[in-house]
């Protein structure tokens, strides 16, 4: 056989021969080739480039964060509504694991000591170097994710992500709030879902995990920690919605995956009960299951250890978020874009009344 005629050895891209081979000295079998590997781990990659990572700045947020559809009531239960003999057969069907596998790959970030966008200061070579890494060792998130991962990323900034908008999201560009589901304060036993709370209002939504994460949250929020808020939330408790609530409301979701913390945290509702007024006692949501890695992702929480605050608008849109410790002119940003929203739904109350106002006139003239 021709030495163009033979078949060429195919060698994976992350392995490297020491010298040039031909087709025929690979099938010899007098000569060992030592193949070495020429791909260095993410981390190994930055160390050598960045020698401090500690330098990391959160930077500000700059586009729209969210789902892309809006939210509906009984999403995201956690409950598997699938029959056992259907499950029985997923479980045993290929294809559906190697769907299942490309969802579950692993975000290129998430390997990082810091976020990958953060990382600005290296050469093109390295840039490279990374996006192969990424191609070729590609895992999932729950197998490479590492336990202490979120824990020293709080190291930088306290956990904080990025940093707030100065201003709102544009409502035409805003994405939505997804639907939770947990129990209540006001009924610990029946579970409920969020959508229902936030529609038709304006909301600030807290989402942590912990009492650490809780009190960086109250940064924003708490009348005390923010003086404007409060003042606003005061001046506003008699400007009702179209069902007669209070405008502007707070929300706490308390999400809680862990089945042996949800208890602990089931077992204090008590006195949660008597850190809050009883008409609030319908915002404070456990959240046990339903929260995926993808709905983190997609709402910017990429540590599940630090504390989000959401500012939503009354069609459950995400107009501006928050994390970690209210730093700088967050707090300013957070009243103004209360403010911004509280004026754009008078002004759509007003359009609607006058449309109102239009049609029974329209029918009043067709009925003479």
């Amino acid at each position: 056989m021709s030495s163009s005629t033979q078949p060429l050895l195919i060698l994976p891209r992350s392995f490297q021969l020491n010298q040039y081979i031909c087709s025929s000295c690979i099938r010899c079998p007098q000569r060992q080739w030592k193949v070495r590997r020429t791909v260095s781990t993410a981390a190994q990659i930055l160390k050598d480039e960045d020698p401090k990572p500690k330098d990391f700045t959160p930077k500000p947020l700059l586009r729209p964060i969210g789902v892309l559809y809006p939210p509906k009531p009984g999403e995201n239960s956690g409950i598997d509504p699938r029959p056992w003999r259907q499950r029985r057969d997923d479980l045993f069907d290929y294809n559906k694991h190697l769907v299942r596998r490309k969802e579950l790959y692993v975000n290129p970030e998430s390997t990082l000591p810091l976020p990958l966008s953060s990382v600005t200061n290296v050469s093109q070579p390295v840039a490279r170097r990374l996006a192969y890494t990424y191609e070729s060792h590609g895992r999932t998130e729950q197998a490479a994710k590492p336990y202490f991962r979120d824990w020293s990323r709080t190291q930088y900034h306290k956990g904080k992500t990025f940093i707030s908008p100065a201003r709102i999201f544009r409502a035409d560009r805003s994405l939505y709030f997804p639907n939770m589901v947990g129990s209540t304060l006001a009924s610990p036993s029946t579970a409920s879902d969020t959508t229902s709370v936030l529609q038709d209002r304006i909301s600030i939504v807290s989402v942590y995990s912990g009492r650490w994460a809780e009190t960086q949250t109250r940064s924003f929020t708490d009348d005390n920690n923010n003086l404007g808020l409060g003042a606003l939330m005061s001046q506003l408790a008699n400007d009702g919605n179209r069902g007669g609530a209070p405008l502007l409301q707070k929300v706490e979701i308390n999400v809680e995956p862990d089945w042996m913390k949800a208890f602990i945290v089931r077992l204090f509702m008590g006195g949660i009960r008597k850190q809050r007024r009883k008409e609030d006692w319908e915002r404070y949501f456990l959240v046990k299951k339903g929260v995926t890695d993808e709905m983190r992702e997609a709402m910017g929480m990429a540590n599940s250890k630090v504390g989000y605050v959401y500012l939503v608008d009354w069609l459950c849109r995400i107009r501006w978020a928050g994390s970690a410790d209210a730093e700088g002119a967050e707090k300013e940003g957070l009243v103004a874009g209360v403010q911004r929203l509280v004026e754009g739904w008078r002004r759509e109350r007003d359009e609607g009344n006058k449309r109102q106002g239009q049609k029974s006139i329209a029918a009043a003239g067709g009925s003479m």
